[in-house]
């Protein structure tokens, strides 16, 4: 896990900025940027995952914390839609 990475998802949460994280997908094949809203952790079968809210797919979505390349805080602020769990 990389932990600047989960620093940086942490910080976006604490000053409700939308976070920009460069994703690869489960099967490898396709990788993106996706503007999200971070909300939460969870854990399922041992794996790390964020609950976000995905702006482009206009809805929450489950982002595996392995498959997160890069995250980036962006100036743009969020009103949360759910409360925000990640401290």
């Amino acid at each position: 896990m990389n932990f600047g990475i989960l620093e940086t998802i942490k910080q976006a949460a604490r000053e409700r900025k939308v976070l920009q994280i460069f994703y690869v997908d489960k099967s490898g094949e396709n990788r993106e940027w996706r503007d999200v809203e971070p909300y939460s952790f969870s854990r399922d079968d041992g794996e790390e995952g964020l609950f976000a809210w995905d702006i482009s797919k206009d809805g929450i979505r489950r982002f595996s914390i392995d498959r997160i390349l890069q995250a980036e805080i962006t100036n743009n602020g969020y009103s949360p839609r759910y409360p925000i769990e990640i401290f």
